[in-house]
């Protein structure tokens, strides 16, 4: 109904084209700010029984679990499960991406659950391509490999 207020966003996958949903939120907001506030409360009138300004502390300390566990979840949430495409990496090193991506489909292609599964839309190179690539960085092709 609203769809600034869902968590998740319906996306893509970007080398398979699977259909995936991803956290919307990298960092934190407002709400994970109020509940680290009122968890540093709770905490200082849990140990001190009073108002203590020690309390800033076990703020600050809740703001960066927080703000960690955010982060980890929407890093975690990017990578493709079905190709094991990982956009992040891509951006900073390709080669590793493309190890990381046929390392994944060389697992898939060995695990009898995928037997029947329905086969990953892989983007498609000619052979022409195929064979001026291979010869000119002499490497393997991941879309080629399966």
């Amino acid at each position: 109904m609203f769809p600034f207020f869902q968590a998740k966003h319906n996306c893509y996958c970007a080398f398979c084209k699977s259909p995936r949903r991803i956290y919307r939120k990298k960092n934190i907001s407002f709400m994970n700010v109020l509940a680290s506030l009122m968890a540093s409360i709770v905490i200082m009138f849990a140990i001190w029984r009073e108002f203590d300004p020690r309390a800033i502390i076990a703020f600050v300390i809740c703001l960066a679990i927080s703000e960690t566990f955010v982060q980890i979840r929407w890093r975690l949430a990017v990578v493709c499960r079905t190709c094991g495409f990982d956009p992040i990496l891509y951006v900073k090193n390709p080669e590793a991406a493309a190890s990381k991506v046929r390392m994944q489909l060389d697992l898939r292609k060995e695990d009898p659950k995928y037997l029947l599964a329905k086969p990953l839309n892989l983007p498609a190179i000619s052979a022409k391509k195929a064979e001026a690539l291979q010869t000119k960085e002499k490497g393997r092709l991941v879309s080629r490999s399966i």
